[in-house]
Order: C-alpha cells, then structure tokens, then sequence
C-alpha cells in the first residue's frame, strides 16, 4: 500500500473523486478502490463509506504505521 500512499500523495485528483476501503479480518486494509460515479454508488443498498483523498492518505498512513508497529 505504501506505493499508493506515494501515489496518492503526488497527483492532483479531480475534487470529487471517492475512494472505498476494504478490510482484512484483523482489520488491516486490503484494497483500496477509486469509485468514478460516487453519487451514483451512494444509491446502493450495500455502499461502504466513501473517503476523499485526504481521509484516504489518513487512513493510509495509519495502516502503515501500525504495520511497522
């Protein structure tokens, strides 16, 4: 993940992009996903919660930290 984390950190992304979040059973995040129609997306019955590129990062950088923990 730390080379998304890189990623995410040095490219400008349009404002009203959305990011999903999976987690492992420990709770480590497995996968990551971009969301190109988040409104849309909102209307599913079965929506994770979207995150925007700073909560993304956040989200990230924690995860990282608690794996060189």
């Amino acid at each position: 993940m730390s080379s998304y984390l890189t990623h995410l950190k040095r490219i400008k992304h349009h404002y009203s992009c959305r990011w999903i979040v999976k987690y492992d059973k420990n709770k480590r995040v497995r996968e990551v996903k971009l969301i190109h129609n988040p409104v849309e997306y909102r209307t599913f019955s079965n929506a994770r919660p979207l995150h925007t590129i700073k909560g993304l990062i956040k989200i990230l950088e924690n995860d990282r930290s608690i794996s060189n923990s």
